[in-house]
C-alpha cells in the first residue's frame, strides 16, 4: 500500500510541477505559527547569521559572553558573521586578533568594519581617517572573491552567498572621531554607498544591508534627503554601533515600512540598561523575512526575546513588532 501511495505521489508531482509546496509562516499578535522556541526557529530558517560588536580585543578567552557567542553561533549552524567595528583597542590584550588566526570558521566567514578602534589600534591616533585598514587583513578580506574593497582600503562591498540567496553587504567607514561628522563620514563614502545600491538589481533572493560604526549611535541623518531615499528604498538592513546600546530607530514616515535601522550594541561592554549581546538573524523563506533579535549572551542559554530585542522585517515589505516571549 505504502508503494502504491508512493508512485501515486510521484506522479502528482510531475504532473503539477507548479505546485508550491513551501510552507508559509503566519504573523499574528507578535508570533510565528509553528515557532515556539528559538531551536524551532533554528530548524525553520533557511540560515541565520550574526552581527557583533565593540568587544575591545576580547574573545572566548577573556569573556564568558563572548564564549557563549562563539558556541551559540556553532549550535545554531550559523552562516556569517557582521562586525559593526571596534574589535581592538590599543594597549589592551587584544586575545581577539589570535581568535580570528587560530579559529578556522571566524577567520573564513567574519566580516569586520574599521572604525575608531582599529583606527586607533593600527594608526595614530582614532581620528586617523581609514588607518584601521589592517583589521580587514587579519581575515585575509581581500583574498575573498565575492568582496571588492575600495581603493581605500577599509571600505568594501562584499556578495555572501548562502544555499541560493545572496546578502549584499556595504560597509562603510564612520569613525568616533574627528568630532566634525562631515570629515568623519565624507562625502565620498556617501556617494558610493549610493552608486554600490544603485548597482544591485535586487531579485526575489537579495537582501541588502548597509553598515557604519557611526559617532552618535545612527548615522542616517548624515545623508542628503536623496541618498536617505535610495537607502530607504533598497535596503532592509541598516547597522549602526559605537553606543554600545542596542535599539531600534523609527525614521518619521517609515514606521513601519522600509529597512530596519538597529544599534548592534556590545558583546563584552555594553552600556547601562543594555545586556551583553548580539544580533542573531534568522532568514525565513515565505514570506522571505529577516526575524531579528539582540541575544543575551549573559543568560545560561539562548533564548526568544521579548519585544524590546525583537523585530521582523518582511524583505519588501513592512517591519512588524514582536514578542517571542510567552
Amino acid at each position: 500500500m505504502k508503494e502504491i501511495l508512493k508512485m501515486f505521489f510521484v506522479i502528482f508531482v510531475l504532473a503539477f510541477p507548479g505546485i508550491n509546496c513551501e510552507k508559509i509562516y503566519r504573523f499574528k499578535e507578535g508570533k510565528i505559527s509553528g515557532i515556539n522556541n528559538i531551536e524551532d526557529l533554528d530548524k525553520e530558517a533557511v540560515f541565520n547569521f550574526a552581527i557583533m560588536s565593540d568587544n575591545k580585543g576580547d574573545s572566548p578567552k577573556s569573556s564568558k559572553q563572548f564564549a557563549n557567542m562563539v558556541k551559540w553561533l556553532k549550535e545554531s549552524n550559523a552562516q556569517f558573521v557582521i562586525g559593526l567595528g571596534d574589535h581592538v583597542k590599543k594597549g589592551w590584550e587584544n586575545d581577539f586578533l589570535p581568535f580570528l588566526k587560530e579559529n578556522k570558521w571566524w577567520h573564513q566567514n567574519f566580516y569586520p568594519n574599521v572604525a575608531d578602534g582599529e583606527n586607533e589600534f593600527y594608526g595614530r591616533s582614532q581620528s586617523d581617517w581609514g588607518a584601521g585598514a589592517p583589521i580587514l587583513e587579519e581575515v585575509d578580506l581581500s583574498e575573498n572573491p565575492n568582496v571588492t574593497i575600495r581603493d581605500n582600503k577599509c571600505e568594501y562591498y562584499a556578495k555572501i552567498k548562502v544555499k541560493g540567496y545572496t546578502i549584499h553587504l556595504i560597509q562603510l567607514h564612520y569613525s568616533d572621531e574627528p568630532k566634525e561628522d562631515s570629515i568623519a563620514f565624507t562625502e565620498d563614502s556617501k556617494r558610493y554607498l549610493v552608486d554600490i545600491l544603485k548597482s544591485i538589481d535586487k531579485g526575489p533572493k537579495d537582501i541588502i544591508i548597509a553598515a557604519a560604526h557611526s559617532r552618535t549611535g545612527f548615522w542616517i541623518d548624515q545623508l542628503s534627503s536623496e541618498q536617505r531615499t535610495k537607502v530607504m528604498d533598497k535596503c532592509d538592513l541598516v547597522l549602526s554601533a559605537t553606543t554600545h546600546f542596542w535599539e531600534r530607530k523609527a525614521i518619521p514616515g517609515y514606521e513601519d515600512s522600509g529597512p530596519l535601522f538597529i544599534n548592534t550594541g556590545s558583546i563584552t561592554y555594553p552600556s547601562r540598561n543594555s545586556p551583553y549581546g548580539y544580533v542573531q538573524v534568522h532568514v525565513i523563506r515565505k514570506p522571505l523575512s529577516l526575524v531579528v533579535q539582540y541575544i543575551n549572551a549573559d543568560r545560561i542559554k539562548r533564548e526568544m526575546q521579548p519585544s524590546k530585542y525583537a523585530f521582523i522585517k518582511i524583505v519588501g515589505g513592512k517591519i512588524l513588532k514582536t514578542n517571542f516571549r510567552k
